[in-house]
């Protein structure tokens, strides 16, 4: 019973701290320690699993990656690169997909707040459409979120591949159509805001321009599809911005020193050793059996806990961090159907919360009624969502007596 009120205090504990804003890694560090004393086991199982998580290869191969994925998205803001390479797509991309596109090549650079970074690039569009505040909102962060069923570098969607053990080239080929749905949702929610005044920009179309500047972003994602390590893959990518972009040594050392954020991959290392922790600590067992005892379908189980987490956490790694490690014993051995319905779940309350920070800061740029944003946003997320389950119950069979 003690590892089931530990496991409890600990999950608390994560959320109680982190509204505190309270420090990442150390709120899952804390959380980890409350797992470990109230474990039933000697003391010498925080040595055990921190010698477990340093000895993991995938420990340092996801720092890694994390580490050259906050650099890259630093090369490409400080130089100008994402800018101007927007600017060239509008001479000849029309207005509907321009205003989708721009939210999502900013959503490549993985970062909080980051809505708000695209949200001016999409106002010339938006006033001369004369969009309503509401209609720019939802097409900002709808559309800034849809790599997380096809992108290799989103550090999401390789904690939770990491901590599940399944690849990413397997997740991306299995929820490619989830990809392909989320734009669909989102053109046919937002196509009929735009019902005339669609048009491209005048003069020359760029697109060898084009083509050239999203060069580092394609040949990331397919270094990455053909299974070179992430960070390798994400390393090339940094090394044609710098050649692209002709930056000098100095800055290219600088693109490193300030630009890669150790608190985000402190985080990553932390939320791997509360994965080990809550594996050692057996407190999971405890609680599949009063799970199992309570007659509790799992797929609800998963379904709600992780729209909860998602919801609260307002935050896709700290969501995955949380549940994986509670919900991926209980259907051992863990396969990609239970983890993309943990993932969606959290990446779709995680969407739709009103704690969520592209949310509060793209409805405050815009000065939209957050009511009628999600008039538009709370459908397409409970589509979405139940679109996923439905897939991948079937995919998986999951209806089955585990």
């Amino acid at each position: 019973m003690i590892e089931l009120i530990g496991l409890l205090v600990a999950f608390v504990a994560i959320f109680f701290l982190r509204f505190r804003n309270f420090d990442f890694a150390a709120s899952i560090l804390i959380a980890a320690g409350i797992i470990g004393v109230t474990s039933g086991k000697p003391l010498t199982i925080f040595v055990d699993v921190f010698l477990v998580t340093v000895r993991d290869r995938t420990t340092w191969e996801l720092c890694a990656a994390v580490g050259f994925i906050t650099v890259f998205g630093y090369a490409l803001k400080e130089t100008k690169h994402m800018v101007e390479l927007i600017e060239r797509l509008r001479s000849f991309l029309p207005s509907r997909f321009l205003l989708a596109l721009i939210p999502a090549l900013f959503g490549i650079l993985s970062m909080p707040g980051g809505a708000l970074m695209s949200a001016p690039f999409n106002e010339p569009e938006s006033d001369r459409l004369k969009l309503k505040p509401e209609h720019r909102t939802f097409i900002n962060i709808w559309f800034r979120h849809v790599w997380y069923w096809a992108s290799p570098i989103s550090p999401s969607t390789l904690l939770a591949c990491s901590i599940a053990g399944i690849g990413l080239t397997e997740f991306i080929t299995v929820n490619f159509p989830l990809f392909i749905l989320t734009w669909i949702i989102g053109f046919a929610i937002s196509w009929k805001w735009i019902q005339s005044g669609e048009k491209v920009a005048r003069g020359k179309k760029d697109y060898r321009g084009s083509i050239v500047g999203l060069s580092p972003i394609l040949v990331t994602v397919a270094l990455t599809l053909v299974s070179v390590p992430v960070w390798v893959s994400v390393a090339v990518g940094i090394a044609m911005v710098i050649v692209i972009r002709r930056v000098d040594l100095k800055r290219a050392i600088e693109f490193f020193t300030k630009g890669v954020k150790l608190d985000i991959v402190a985080a990553v290392f932390a939320t791997l050793f509360f994965r080990y922790m809550v594996m050692e600590s057996g407190s999971v067992n405890t609680l599949l059996e009063r799970v199992l005892g309570m007659g509790v379908p799992l797929l609800l189980l998963f379904i709600l806990v992780s729209l909860l987490v998602g919801a609260i956490s307002a935050q896709p790694t700290l969501g995955i961090g949380i549940v994986f490690p509670i919900l991926m014993p209980l259907v051992a051995p863990i396969n990609i159907n239970w983890m993309t319905i943990m993932y969606a779940g959290i990446v779709t309350g995680y969407t739709g919360s009103p704690l969520h920070l592209c949310l509060i800061l793209t409805n405050q740029y815009y000065r939209s009624d957050l009511d009628r944003v999600y008039k538009y946003l709370l459908p397409s997320l409970l589509l979405l969502a139940t679109i996923i389950v439905v897939y991948h119950v079937a995919l998986g069979s999951l209806w089955q007596p585990l």
